[in-house]
């Protein structure tokens, strides 16, 4: 699946401190500190983000247009209920972040560490996950729609409602994954994986 890139000027304002101000547009964001900051309902366009602390921010209700995190570090953020639109996270850690009630729209994750990762009641429209660690990930009551998962790890992952049907995790390790017998329906898997997946249908598989 092709997603559209950010549409992200050729210069930026380059600033090592974030402005006082609710709207962000055309900057360059380096190196800025921004742990537990109060950011909620702030907008970001046409930014990049490269090696921000946002760990324990709170970033609710905010949005991102046309916005790359590059190799920042969302730890336990609070991004419940933002909006992302043609959004690119590079190679970022997310463990313990809060993304409950987020529309990712053409939002791509690659090399991200996003363990413990909370995405409940999400709604993606082209998404894509390339290489990231979603150990212990939460998907409950998601509408995942037009989403790729790619070379990722979902080990222990709880996914609770949220259909599955035609979502290819063939490349994936799903080791320990909870998920419930309705959810599973039309899901594509290999043949190990049918093999781990089949005890949640009561079946007893012998050679």
């Amino acid at each position: 699946m092709k997603l559209d890139f950010p549409n992200i000027l050729a210069e930026l304002r380059e600033r090592h401190t974030l402005p006082d101000e609710e709207e962000h547009e055309d900057y360059l964001l380096s190196g800025i500190d921004l742990a537990g900051a109060d950011l909620r309902a702030r907008e970001f366009r046409g930014c990049v983000l490269r090696k921000v602390n946002l760990t324990d921010a709170d970033l609710r209700r905010a949005a991102f247009v046309d916005v790359v995190f590059d190799h920042c570090d969302l730890s336990g953020c609070r991004l419940e209920d933002a909006v992302f639109q043609r959004v690119q996270f590079k190679g970022c850690r997310m463990t313990g972040a809060d993304m409950a009630h987020n529309v990712l729209r053409n939002t791509a994750f690659t090399d991200c560490r996003m363990d413990y990762l909370n995405l409940s009641r999400a709604k993606t429209d082209r998404a894509q996950l390339t290489g990231c660690v979603l150990r212990e990930a939460a998907l409950a009551e998601c509408a995942l729609q037009k989403i790729d998962f790619d070379n990722c790890d979902l080990t222990r992952a709880t996914i609770h409602m949220t259909p599955m049907k035609g979502i290819d995790l063939r490349s994936c390790c799903i080791d320990g994954v909870a998920i419930g017998i309705m959810d599973v329906r039309g899901m594509i898997v290999n043949s190990m994986q049918a093999v781990t997946l089949s005890a949640l249908l009561g079946l007893i598989v012998k050679e």
